[in-house]
């Protein structure tokens, strides 16, 4: 259901649906207990070109990859989206926010099934979840190519990578050829010329893709 948030005070919220809840129906779903909502909050910027442009781009890999036409690889990601995500995306009337979804979709599904691109994407490089994904998937930030997990602040030779606090430290994944380059080169000039946002990750995050303590 839709509708428009009209009062809020502290946990509080005042809402005024465009259409008339059925008792009867709430009831139902109760079970003989309380009723209770999932938010999502809708974001009234539109989608951007470059959203529209990589979302596309994607899509147009998948389709390369599959060998399938690209109208309907995009019917077949839609309907997986909607699968974990609860709503029909539509590039038409996408907000920023729901286009921001999209991508992450895409991201994890090219990386998790190794579909190849052909290039880096400028706006995935502009991206956090890019750089998240391929930690998670294990594939070099940089080329795709198998990966391992890189701190960019040093760790020190000699120590037990498994006693470290990685609390303050930041992650990228990187092919052995790109690690070797990171070090040769050194860490800021190396983010700086590929375009590289380092992750930090939280306990939760770190224990949930194997990295460190």
């Amino acid at each position: 259901m839709f509708g428009t948030i009209m009062a809020i005070d502290g946990k509080m919220v005042k809402l005024k649906l465009d259409e008339t809840l059925n008792a009867d129906y709430l009831e139902l779903l109760a079970h003989g207990g309380q009723n209770h909502v999932d938010i999502r909050l809708i974001d009234n910027r539109g989608i951007t070109g470059k959203q529209n442009k990589v979302a596309h781009a994607l899509i147009s890999d998948v389709a390369t990859w599959s060998g399938d036409y690209p109208i309907l690889v995009e019917q077949y990601l839609k309907y997986y989206f909607m699968a974990e995500s609860g709503y029909w995306f539509s590039h038409a009337s996408a907000t920023r926010s729901q286009a921001r979804e999209w991508i992450d979709f895409l991201i994890e599904f090219v990386l998790s099934n190794d579909v190849p691109l052909p290039k880096r994407y400028e706006h995935l490089t502009q991206n956090t979840s890019w750089f998240y994904y391929c930690l998670k998937y294990r594939k070099c930030c940089i080329c795709g190519q198998h990966a391992d997990v890189a701190h960019v602040e040093t760790v020190g030779m000699g120590r037990n990578r498994q006693e470290i606090d990685h609390s303050d430290h930041r992650f990228m994944a990187l092919c052995r050829k790109h690690h070797t380059e990171q070090h040769t080169i050194g860490i800021l000039l190396f983010l700086k010329l590929y375009q590289i946002i380092p992750v930090y990750l939280d306990y939760e995050e770190r224990k949930k893709l194997h990295i460190g303590g």
